[in-house]
């Protein structure tokens, strides 16, 4: 693996995209309360031929300095538009989340390009969330904004990775369907609950739950996190703890075997049940 001083350059990223070096990983999102699979979110990889897995945030840094996560992005869409075709034919209505950034949202055919992948994949708007972090939300300009209103308009929904900077409420002009949560500052959330049971983070909480919002729990790496993020009322949760970021083929033999372990254990609890009624 290359270090972190490793020099990219324009050519490598073209040489990259024109090979079909990067791909996607799939990474499930799971309900803290039925334990079902509620979506996927989509990052992207790289598999370089001389210096294999290249470091996430090197290449994504660099494709954010030189102006060119656009390209990035619409690699990233068609890959998981196509995998959301597979696991939909598969009786799998999973969301499948796709980032977005500010620079993203500045390409003036990014919604035409999305609806022309979603008419060929035969997917409804709707089968995909849009996640953007408070930065890039930030970041956006009047036309920028008109972008991702036009992309609401169409179908798509709206995920926003917090902690937010203002209160959410009812007159929002882009409505959010999810409110996310890093694991860091979940754990923080948590510490100052313990001390004050109030504070911002919480009412974000509350004004999600009262909007009828999503509220979930990113990047969860023990136990303990999904159990505290359990007890702050977060719906729902990802990270290693739960389920590891699976290639397509992976994802889809991962969720067969949950499936059948989940109905195996519905069929035990059910003898049990019975078991105690007849002794």
């Amino acid at each position: 693996m290359p270090s972190s001083n490793y020099t990219l350059t324009n050519a490598d990223i073209d040489t990259a995209l024109a090979r079909g070096d990067f791909y996607c990983v799939f990474q499930p999102q799971i309900c803290l309360t039925s334990g079902k699979v509620l979506g996927t979110e989509a990052l992207a990889r790289w598999q370089h031929p001389d210096h294999g897995d290249m470091p996430r945030g090197l290449f994504l840094s660099y494709l954010q300095r030189q102006g060119r996560m656009q390209e990035l992005t619409q690699h990233v869409f068609n890959q998981t538009l196509a995998a959301a075709s597979r696991w939909h034919k598969q009786g799998e209505c999973w969301l499948a989340h796709v980032n977005l950034s500010a620079d993203d949202l500045n390409f003036p055919g990014l919604a035409q390009a999305l609806e022309i992948n979603l008419r060929r994949h035969n997917l409804p708007a709707g089968a995909i969330r849009l996640e953007l972090s408070e930065k890039d939300m930030g970041l956006l300009n009047a036309q920028a904004k008109e972008r991702l209103i036009r992309l609401i308009d169409l179908g798509f929904t709206l995920a926003v990775q917090g902690p937010a900077p203002v209160p959410m409420r009812e007159d929002d002009l882009l409505p959010i369907a999810e409110f996310q949560l890093r694991g860091t500052a979940l754990l923080g959330l948590a510490e100052a609950l313990s001390l004050t049971r109030s504070g911002r983070l919480l009412g974000i909480l509350r004004a999600a739950k009262r909007l009828g919002r999503q509220t979930t729990a990113i990047g969860l790496e023990k136990m303990l996190d999904v159990q505290t993020a359990k007890a702050l009322g977060f719906d729902a949760a990802t990270g290693f703890s739960l389920a590891r970021p699976m290639p397509i083929d992976e994802l889809m033999v991962w969720a067969q075997n949950r499936r059948l372990a989940q109905t195996a254990n519905a069929e035990q609890s059910e003898l049990q049940d019975d078991n105690a009624q007849s002794a």
